[in-house]
């Protein structure tokens, strides 16, 4: 099984993954995106806040993002 993510984790956030720009107060799932993009690349991010709701918030090329935390990857080699 995979280890949830925690704030500070570098991840992997593989191609063809969607990130949401959202209220960081409410679920994802619940409101209404400002902004959705799709990644093209692999790209790498850090978690900014802990999984809820099955989303994770990651600091990804210089904006807060939510994804569902099923999609990213802690790197490996990261220390508790």
């Amino acid at each position: 099984m995979k280890e949830a993510s925690k704030v500070g984790d570098l991840v992997h956030i593989p191609q063809s993954v969607v990130l949401i720009d959202c209220d960081p107060t409410t679920d994802p799932q619940l409101s209404i995106p400002l902004k959705i993009l799709e990644t093209d690349s692999p790209r790498l991010g850090v978690v900014v806040t802990n999984p809820q709701h099955g989303y994770v918030r990651v600091y990804c090329d210089g904006v807060n993002w939510s994804v569902k935390d099923k999609s990213i990857y802690k790197l490996p080699g990261e220390t508790e």
